[in-house]
């Protein structure tokens, strides 16, 4: 099991809530009522800021369609996208509907 703290959501659900490893954010979120959008036609709506609290990894590893999407939105540099993708690390900013719980995590809406 992995900790998930969602901050700054909505102070009735903001809270800290077990996860398994492996369950996407987005469906954890929906279940404990968490206000993150979910649009499939503008995944601007689903951005999230992600800071690690574990030693480990503790989202998922990003398909080149997320790195693609947040390179095209401006929110990740490619240079930045390219040393995610070599070294298999997560940027600070994640798409909510595409990522997974692999550890404990502090989730946070995207501000520009």
């Amino acid at each position: 099991m992995a900790k998930v703290i969602f901050m700054h959501f909505d102070e009735n659900t903001d809270g800290i809530y077990d996860a398994k490893i492996g369950e996407p954010v987005i469906r954890l979120a929906k279940e404990k009522g968490i206000p993150i959008l979910f649009d499939n036609n503008d995944y601007s709506k689903c951005l999230v800021s992600v800071e690690h609290i574990s030693d480990s990894e503790p989202t998922s590893y990003m398909e080149d369609e997320e790195l693609d999407k947040l390179v095209e939105m401006g929110v990740l540099s490619k240079e930045d996208a390219d040393i995610c993708q070599q070294f298999t690390v997560s940027p600070k900013v994640r798409i909510a509907s595409m990522m997974m719980i692999k550890g404990d995590v502090l989730i946070k809406p995207f501000k520009k």
